[in-house]
């Protein structure tokens, strides 16, 4: 009909109906000796998780002997400068040395990084993460990457990201601030960072489906249809990952915890593998490709 406002309806890939993280390692990229194999390596397994909606990526201390900080804060900046938009990295990213090879990094292009600059085509309802410009007397103005701010009635801090809902498009843009859980499509995935070993890092957060992967279990064939109803049943699921020179049987050993006590399920992804090894981050993809036959 004519004269009426366009409403922007939300399409694929949709949310989860499960929350669902990884784990890995701090020292996952301690085999690779410069920070541009590094940095290629971890933008791999950030694909991996935006490719197949993980909402969380846990980086847990896997050596407990030893200081790790600067192990995980390189992967961590690295994940969280590919899961911000282009348009807030300028304002949000800080210049450092630990993002020299940023260049090469592999683009997510997931939902929340897809959107035009041209405000004639922005639509009431349409939802973009913005960062906060200024604050003051109860209103805040919000870049979302269209050249023009956005107004939400609402104090807030100075560069935090948030995610808005456009209300009114015109000579102003106002829009509303939007909680996590009212977001029904896939919004990328946030980054934890922790100094504490697996079992006590992840026990904190209150999984009910842990799926750790190990060449030592079971065949992904013989448990499937177990796994199937574990995985529709679940709210909140982990797959947590072993290092380049410790699986996790080594790793949670040395926390004096068993894999069985653990792990829900201790599955073999990769069932007569070709290779002596698989790598961390081809451990990853091909895990949650399998688990993604789940739904």
């Amino acid at each position: 009909m004519l004269g009426k406002s366009k409403t922007y309806e939300p399409s694929v890939p949709l949310k989860r109906s499960l929350g669902l993280s990884i784990a890995i390692p701090a020292s996952i990229v301690e085999d690779t000796p410069h920070l541009r194999e590094k940095t290629y390596k971890i933008g791999q397994i950030g694909r991996a998780s935006s490719i197949f909606r993980v909402e969380q990526i846990i980086i847990y201390s896997d050596k407990i002997e030893q200081n790790q900080t600067e192990e995980a804060n390189l992967i961590a900046s690295i994940l969280k400068y590919m899961d911000t938009p282009q348009y807030l990295r300028k304002m949000l990213v800080k210049i450092d040395p630990k993002l020299s090879f940023v260049g090469i990094l592999p683009p997510l292009r997931s939902p929340h990084h897809l959107f035009s600059k041209k405000r004639e085509e922005l639509k009431i309802g349409m939802i973009r993460q913005g960062a906060v410009i200024e604050s003051k007397n109860g209103y805040s103005l919000v870049d979302i990457g269209v050249g023009k701010p956005t107004i939400i009635e609402e104090n807030l801090t100075k560069n935090q990201k948030i995610t808005v809902k456009l209300s009114s498009i015109g000579e102003k843009l106002t829009a509303v601030k939007l909680h996590e859980s009212e977001i029904r499509i896939y919004w990328g995935f946030n980054v934890t960072v922790t100094k504490l070993p697996l079992a006590e890092s992840t026990k904190k957060i209150g999984f009910d489906l842990i799926i750790s992967t190990s060449k030592y279990g079971d065949k992904i064939t013989e448990v499937f249809p177990q796994l199937k109803i574990a995985w529709k049943k679940s709210k909140k699921a982990l797959v947590p990952f072993g290092s380049p020179t410790q699986g996790l049987k080594e790793i949670l050993t040395k926390e004096g915890v068993e894999m069985s006590e653990y792990s829900d399920f201790t599955i073999n992804m990769i069932p007569n593998q070709g290779v002596e090894t698989v790598r961390s981050e081809e451990a990853v993809f091909s895990s949650l490709s399998l688990l993604n036959t789940l739904g």
